[in-house]
């Protein structure tokens, strides 16, 4: 048997891309597992309105109309937040781990644009994301956190999805889809900031250039959903909390100290960024489909735009950067297949091998600590309940640290060792009705 042929064939089989799928989901869906509640997620069991127990989804809604005062406009993404913290943790858990995978499959399939599979792609997408992310557990794992990031990204790409169809292959979107797709286009804008400011300056790109470069006719859904991701994302920036929480002062030295924060983090994407330029290098030179190219350019801008405006916020973390790092995978995705089938297949090759290697070490190395941490945070929680049997009321339990990005841990404020009026003692006092809780 031609062991090339066999490898090939393996790499494009469907069996073997739905097998991946699963592969995937159950590595997280055993991450998810061990994940425990963790800083906000406390906070979250409680109404903004009055402090109450949120007890019933009706109790949400004044919760997130006073959340707009308080904390930020982004209500869609906290409503689900309190409504996954009243059902069984397992149904969080699950739902999560499979968000993931459709984050990756859409990425997947913005790349292989309806051609043959290649599982190669699909598991160096996977190695980009588990390698490159900052701050990991807290933007797959931690409820809040996956809630507001992971959860937001596969939104955009679907949003995006019949703009670059239009751009890539000039269809048109069904009527019948249309009207659902305005009303999906509200949500979004409203979901997230950043990741909002990207979408709708993609789609905007895209009808420009689908008009003016490539000479197509603009019909009205094109216009209609730009301008409702517009009317979501003002919604969500007008929320009196977002002025006063979110926006930096508008001085030069803060805007030019900001800006050298927002590229420092960028640069963390460094194997990626010369991944994507050896990419588009090489399919300048090969002379691939101009569509593609430019498609390519839209997502590639668009990262750059959903991550530097974020020089305008008041600060920038590492999970603040997960679009970014969404859209430079989709722009160097959608070049891969047709430069892999290319002269091109041995480097591009080698260049997955690489980083499957270092998926494989850093895998191992991450499930490990998600584990330990969880082992912790469990005896934490027994700890707890044990002395509440008690009767006890001031309680000291033992302060766990993370050793790496990928446990939800690393970087929260789990529970202050000095202070137990610090806002996570406090709410975990309340979560599990005690008078004071203090770490040591």
């Amino acid at each position: 048997m031609n062991e090339t042929g066999f490898l090939s064939k393996l790499n494009r089989s469907r069996v073997t891309a739905a097998l991946l799928c699963l592969a995937v989901f159950l590595v997280m869906l055993a991450c998810n597992m061990w994940t425990d509640l963790i800083a906000d997620d406390y906070r979250y069991f409680f109404s903004y309105a009055d402090g109450s127990r949120i007890g019933r989804v009706a109790d949400i809604f004044p919760s997130m109309d006073a959340h707009r005062y308080s904390m930020n406009g982004r209500v869609e993404a906290h409503f689900l937040v309190q409504l996954f913290l009243l059902l069984p943790p397992v149904v969080f858990k699950a739902l999560n781990a499979l968000m993931f995978v459709a984050l990756l499959w859409l990425i997947y399939c913005i790349g292989r644009q309806g051609g043959a599979h290649n599982a190669l792609m699909f598991l160096s997408i996977f190695g980009c994301i588990w390698l490159l992310q900052p701050d990991f557990g807290q933007v797959f794992l931690w409820l809040t956190g996956a809630v507001n990031y992971l959860w937001c990204a596969p939104l955009c790409l679907v949003f995006m999805l019949p703009y670059l169809d239009r751009l890539l292959h000039d269809r048109e979107m069904p009527k019948r889809m249309q009207l659902p797709f305005l009303l999906f286009s509200l949500m979004v804008g409203a979901y997230s900031e950043n990741a909002s400011v990207a979408v709708i300056f993609m789609a905007v790109l895209s009808t420009v250039l689908c008009r003016f470069y490539f000479k197509q006719q603009i019909k009205p859904w094109m216009y209609l959903s730009i301008a409702a991701a517009f009317a979501g994302f003002l919604y969500m920036m007008l929320a009196p909390a977002e002025s006063v929480n979110k926006s930096a002062e508008f001085s030069v030295s803060v805007l030019l100290s900001n800006l050298a924060e927002t590229g420092s983090y960028y640069l963390r994407f460094w194997p990626l960024l010369l991944a994507y330029a050896l990419l588009f290098f090489l399919a300048v030179r090969d002379r691939l489909d101009l569509r593609l190219r430019v498609a390519s350019l839209v997502l590639f801008l668009g990262s750059l735009a959903g991550h530097f405006v974020l020089t305008f916020a008041m600060y920038c973390t590492g999970r603040s950067t997960f679009i970014a790092l969404v859209f430079l995978l989709c722009a160097a995705a959608l070049l891969f297949p047709p430069l892999f089938g290319s002269r091109c297949r041995a480097l591009l090759a080698a260049v997955c091998a690489v980083c499957l290697a270092a998926l494989a070490y850093f895998e191992c190395v991450g499930i490990a600590d998600i584990r330990r941490t969880h082992i912790m945070l469990s005896y934490n929680e027994q700890l707890i309940w044990e002395c509440v049997a008690a009767g006890e009321t001031d309680l000291q339990i033992p302060r766990p640290y993370a050793q790496t990005k990928y446990s939800a841990l690393e970087g929260l404020n789990y529970l202050s060792t000095v202070d137990s009026s610090d806002w996570a003692n406090v709410y975990m006092a309340l979560y599990y009705g005690v008078n004071s809780i203090t770490g040591y």
